[in-house]
């Protein structure tokens, strides 16, 4: 009876051990991230900080953050549109112009659609202010329907550039979606 019973004791002392152990280890982290959260030389505490809060510009930086980027979302202003259609090849049109910028003054990312013999494409042109100074192909359809080079972009504008098509859903695509709510509605 005594072995069997001391085996039993073992396991239930494993076990206690195990739990102080995990109880031990928790409260450990709880107190650790008490005292760390208030220190500014702390990673977790800084880049959290940094996240909630633009207060605190200096936090160190961590492999996990993520840019917001906050533009301007619009068809494009005539006088972009008149700098585009002035650069189109002759059997070329583009419509559904959209403008995707942080500023008038500054860079512009235009996207468009293309039309022509065998071709019916999204294209994309940068440029600075509203009469895109600087114009660009952002791509090669760009650059295959007009008279433009294609150059490539910085950070900033690769940034713009890649808010162009929800921009163009946003602008353009609404109307498919309404009209199916719409159906929907008169369904019921």
């Amino acid at each position: 009876m005594t072995l069997g019973t001391r085996p039993h004791i073992a396991r239930l002392l494993a076990g206690v051990a195990v739990a102080g152990l995990a109880l031990t280890a928790c409260s450990g982290g709880s107190e650790e991230a008490a005292s760390t959260s208030g220190a500014p030389s702390s990673g977790a505490a800084s880049s959290s900080a940094a996240e909630s809060s633009s207060a605190e510009p200096s936090g160190s930086p961590s492999g996990g953050t993520e840019t917001i980027l906050a533009v301007l979302c619009d068809e494009a202003a005539p006088e972009s549109v008149a700098a585009i259609e002035a650069v189109m090849l002759p059997d070329f049109t583009v419509s559904q112009l959209v403008d995707v910028r942080t500023d008038d003054d500054g860079k512009h990312a235009i996207l468009g659609f293309v039309e022509g013999p065998g071709l019916a494409v999204l294209a994309q042109w940068t440029g600075t202010g509203l009469t895109l100074e600087g114009l660009a192909a952002a791509d090669e359809f760009a650059a295959q329907v007009t008279d433009v080079a294609q150059a490539a972009p910085d950070q900033e504008t690769e940034d713009l550039l890649g808010q162009t098509v929800t921009c163009y859903s946003n602008i353009f695509a609404p109307e498919d979606g309404d009209n199916k709510k719409k159906k929907d509605k008169n369904a019921e």
